[in-house]
Order: C-alpha cells, then structure tokens, then sequence
C-alpha cells in the first residue's frame, strides 16, 4: 500500500451538536456485527500511523431530534476503528445532511465517521437499505477490481460530494450491494435492507477471496 489515505473528514462539520453517550438498546445489534467485522481485521487500525479504517450504519428514526425528509442513522465514530469494542460515546446520530453542500448534521457525543456522505447516498438509493458496512481488505478489494466488479472510479477520493453522487447513479433503487472504491485504498461497502444481509455479503466475499 502505497499511501493510506483513510480518516480525513472532507465533509462540512460545522453542524455538530455534542450530545451524551448513547443508549446500549440504539447500538447493541449493530455493534455485534461490527465486532465479527473487527475480529477478521476487516475494521481495524493501520499500524505504525494510527489511523483507524472502517465503519458502520443502521437508519434510524431521529425525527424527534431534527425534522427533515432525508434518511437518519445511526454511524460509528471517525478513528474508532483501533477499539476492540465500541461503547456509548464511540457512536454517533447523522440527522440531516445535504450532498450537494458536502455537509453532515451530528448529534452525539463523537464527530461521525469520514465516510458518512457515502453512506447518506446509499440511504437515498432506496427506502430498502437498512444498513450499510464500509470495511478494508487488501485482497477482497484487489480481487473485485480484477474480476471487473463493481467500483467507483479511481479518479473520486473517497468521503466527497463526488463519491456520494456516483454511487447514487451506480446503484438506481436497488436495496442490496457491494462495490469497491477504486479510489480508496482497500476500501469496500456493502449496503443491504438489514444486517444480516449486510453482514452475509461481507462474509461472502472475505471467504470467496481468502480462499
């Protein structure tokens, strides 16, 4: 790997209402999934520079929060990807956004995760997708890009605008799926109407391409 390229909010982080620790009950089955993701080194952290990689959402209802017409979940915090084990202060709410004006509306007690515009886009894809799993595999993603599976261009960075208006246009109302960010050093998402789908897809593709 040449460059690491991972954990660098682009978005607009001028709407970050600080709030406290979250609930166990609003992060527990999402947790249990990000704790397989993490035992198979699929979220984790790059070593010696510290930099954390991958992350996880589940939509969520935050109407009661912020009002808007836009999808609402629920995302693991930006550098959380070295913990073991995430608690009520590694999560966090994204309760509005606007792709076009790159920026992200948070609410909770952590800066969401730098990928948070790709996921809002895929939320957008389809009133379906229920969850979306963001994880970095060297091999996994090499050997999408070589079969010429689905990717993002190698030209968009990812956590931009462009990013999240591409992958809107590669995935018109579909409710599942999974696509390499060419762009993205190792990067992979898969997005599904919930985690179990989600969580299958990963598992998929980690045997299919470790084998």
């Amino acid at each position: 790997m040449s460059q690491i390229d991972d954990g660098v909010i682009k978005f607009d982080q001028s709407d970050f209402e600080r709030g406290n620790g979250l609930s166990s009950l609003e992060f527990e089955e999402l947790e249990s999934w990000r704790k397989r993701l993490y035992e198979l080194r699929l979220i984790g952290e790059y070593l010696p520079e510290k930099i954390g990689y991958g992350n996880i959402s589940e939509k969520k209802d935050y109407q009661d929060i912020r009002s808007t017409h836009r999808p609402q979940f629920l995302i693991s915090g930006t550098q959380t990807g070295g913990l073991s084990e995430l608690g009520p202060n590694q999560y966090t709410r994204v309760v509005d956004f606007e792709i076009d004006k790159n920026k992200v509306s948070i609410h909770g007690p952590i800066m969401a995760s730098s990928e948070s515009l790709t996921h809002a886009a895929l939320y957008l894809v389809s009133d379906s997708v229920k969850c979306v799993f963001h994880i970095h595999d060297q091999v996994i993603w090499s050997g999408i890009l070589q079969n010429e599976g689905p990717a993002t261009p190698a030209s968009i960075p990812y956590g931009t605008t462009q990013m999240a208006q591409y992958v809107q246009k590669m995935f018109p109302s579909q409710s599942h799926g999974y696509f390499a960010m060419a762009g993205h050093q190792d990067g992979v998402i898969a997005f599904a109407p919930d985690l179990e789908t989600a969580g299958s897809m990963i598992i998929d593709l980690f045997n299919k391409y470790h084998d």
